[in-house]
């Protein structure tokens, strides 16, 4: 400031000096600019001195949140940074074919729901295992025409089996006595050849006929078991072992 305030004394010394005349030819030097000009020069001087005053700390101020904004500035490009770093490694970790994976996951679980929704509509009645997918009951112990078998399933808030795949079938002759006949809940008392579902009347999803069956002999085999995985059709009146499932066919 010191220098600042000399510089200016002698430029406005220099400028309100007058200028030498060729008559006298004299020269004022200046050895000591504050002392020599006294009080005109600081009087002069004033104003502008009063000026860098005032704005010295706005200049200050403007340089200090020049310095601000850019922190802010290096802050924001290196959160962006970190981001992007995220976001590739994230990339690199979940594999590109990750859509079709939840594909197949949202399939799985509805089909999961699927039979979960079957259990849920009623509690599965003792006795009653999972054998594939469904709850089903075995009864080894009496043998019943198949009215009666169908009655003693309704008695337990069920109702004679029908099966419904090649896999299903496998599961369940393996829990199944080879040598025994098990009544199913397929008919064609309403029209010959034409079995159904007795407790939906619609067609069943899945047969498996021994080779020759079904037959109709003697004209009176309207009723259809099971012996060693293979259907059978034989006459309603005749004693057998029989094969309850905990669902309802009527709501599928």
């Amino acid at each position: 400031m010191q220098r600042l305030s000399t510089s200016l004394l002698l430029a406005l010394f220099a400028w309100n000096a007058p200028m030498p005349s060729a008559a006298t030819q004299s020269v004022c030097l200046l050895q000591d600019a504050p002392k020599q000009c006294g009080e005109f020069c600081l009087t002069a001087l004033s104003p502008m001195l009063d000026h860098i005053a005032r704005h010295e700390a706005e200049w200050a101020s403007s340089v200090l949140q020049a310095n601000a904004t850019g922190a802010r500035l290096a802050r924001i490009e290196a959160l962006q940074t970190a981001m992007n770093i995220r976001q590739k490694a994230l990339q690199e970790v979940f594999p590109k074919d990750i859509g079709a994976r939840l594909d197949r996951l949202e399939s799985q679980q509805a089909a999961l729901l699927r039979i979960l929704s079957q259990f849920d509509r009623k509690i599965v009645p003792p006795k009653f295992e999972l054998i594939g997918t469904r709850f089903f009951y075995i009864e080894d112990e009496t043998r019943r025409n198949w009215t009666s078998a169908g009655s003693s399933c309704r008695q337990m808030g069920t109702q004679l089996a029908t099966i419904r795949s090649a896999e299903e079938l496998a599961a369940l002759r393996a829990k199944l006595n080879k040598e025994r006949h098990y009544w199913l809940d397929i008919t064609d008392l309403e029209k010959e050849g034409d079995f159904m579902v007795s407790a939906s009347g619609k067609r069943p999803n899945f047969l498996k006929w021994r080779v020759g069956q079904p037959n109709n002999f003697s004209g009176n085999q309207h009723c259809v078991d099971l012996l060693d995985g293979l259907m059978y059709d034989n006459k309603c009146e005749g004693l057998s072992y029989y094969i309850c499932q905990s669902d309802d066919d009527s709501l599928d």
